[in-house]
């Protein structure tokens, strides 16, 4: 239709060819020429797009709160006009985003997990979560299947990552994670990320790039790899265990998914690889960093401590009989909980799910039984001594073994009462 008016057709003529009303390209010609004429005014909001460019180039701020600070400032215009210069300003910030290391090999990875349903591991079931990498250049997939999303098993899964594409990217993008950002950016604080895992970034030497909320698109690349796999791979996917769940994705990624022709790039994932991998930091000589999570629990009187609605026994002979014992919990990425009492290992379990009954280690429980005994009496000596009691006669009860007592007469007159 713009086409059209642009070569002067007549309106009847473009509403016989698109099939429209005549009402219709009358109504669409008029909006294209009001939008003209407003971009040819003077907006009120001229005076003010500096500011709006600095805010919304530090902060995710909606034009409600734009329009606060900007009426402090004297702004007199309304909010349809600032949504508008708001929406393109941040739909400018987004394809920044996106487009920012489009051929800049080795210079980004994006990140994301999705969850894929449930899966019988273990003799339990249990969520199956799905974490995939995209290198930004190539376009290569690295993905796996796991059973838990928590900061240890990510960091052990991106450390492996590293290891099998060949090198760390320089800047990691995630979705506003909660394993990976404690605090998402707002207009008082910039993002704040979680404490163990800013000390992983460091480890190997990476930045965590957080999207702004509701950005979608600045991570379209992971979101894309994420939808393939799910419609691609896991769909009507037979497997007998996770472990032959994951074999089979890795054969899929190397055999179909890194090796087809890429509708953006034009080219084979696995031809772009090298060129990653020759602009990643190297990862020679790097130790694995020691995913865990730790925190600290109490021991009581009977050496169990409770962790996440479970109860775990530990080594009793580190308590001795007192109740309040301080214990540290660490929680690696195999779900095996190790308990330390002084840097000494005083117990190791499998993490059972909430609800579970105690979790009792043999060996603790015959420690206990011991320890419950009470201490052997002293074996009696097989000599008694001998003796004799003599029974003597109370002087109470004397007065039986004496004589008759002696009784004297009296005359009856002495006992005569006188008339």
């Amino acid at each position: 239709m713009e086409r059209l008016l642009r070569e002067k057709v007549p309106v009847a003529e473009i509403a016989r060819r698109l099939g429209r009303s005549r009402q219709t390209v009358y109504n669409w010609r008029k909006a294209k020429e009001a939008n003209r004429e407003r971009r040819q005014r003077a907006s009120k909001l001229d005076a003010f797009k500096s500011y709006i460019e600095s805010r919304l180039e530090r902060f995710d701020l909606p034009a409600t709160v734009l329009l606060q600070e900007l009426c402090a400032q004297g702004y007199q215009g309304g909010i349809t006009i600032l949504r508008e210069v708001v929406a393109a300003i941040k739909q400018r910030h987004v394809q920044r985003v996106v487009d920012r290391f489009e051929t800049e090999p080795g210079r980004q990875a994006q990140v994301d997990w999705a969850s894929c349903g449930t899966i019988l591991h273990q003799g339990r079931r249990r969520r199956l979560s799905l974490l995939v990498v995209v290198l930004g250049y190539s376009r290569t997939i690295w993905a796996r299947f796991v059973v838990s999303e928590r900061r240890p098993v990510l960091m052990t899964l991106l450390e492996q990552a590293f290891r099998e594409l060949g090198g760390v990217p320089r800047e990691l993008l995630f979705d506003n994670l909660k394993q990976v950002v404690a605090t998402v950016r707002s207009a008082d604080h910039p993002a704040r990320l979680q404490r163990s895992f800013a000390a992983f970034a460091e480890h190997w030497s990476f930045e965590v790039l957080a999207c702004p909320p509701y950005w979608p698109r600045a991570k379209g690349k992971v979101e894309r790899a994420v939808g393939y796999i799910e419609t691609s791979f896991l769909e009507g996917r037979e497997f007998t265990s996770l472990d032959d769940l994951n074999a089979q994705l890795v054969v899929w990624l190397s055999e179909v998914a890194n090796v087809r022709i890429h509708g953006t790039t034009a080219t084979r994932p696995i031809d772009r690889l090298e060129a990653d991998r020759g602009a990643m930091l190297p990862i020679d000589g790097i130790r694995a960093y020691p995913a865990i999570e730790v925190t600290t629990r109490q021991a009581d009187h009977d050496a169990r401590l409770s962790f996440r609605g479970v109860s775990y026994s530990v080594d009793p002979t580190i308590l001795g009989g007192r109740r309040g014992e301080s214990v540290e919990v660490h929680l690696g990425a195999d779900e095996r909980l190790r308990f330390y009492h002084h840097g000494r290992l005083v117990g190791e379990h499998a993490m059972a799910p909430a609800g579970s009954p105690p979790q009792d280690d043999p060996e603790h429980a015959r420690l206990r039984r011991l320890l419950r005994q009470p201490a052997p009496s002293r074996t009696p000596s097989s000599h008694q001594p001998h003796f004799e009691q003599r029974v003597e006669i109370t002087p109470y009860f004397s007065f039986l073994r004496t004589s008759a007592p002696v009784v004297s007469a009296r005359s009856l007159s002495v006992y005569e009462v006188a008339p």
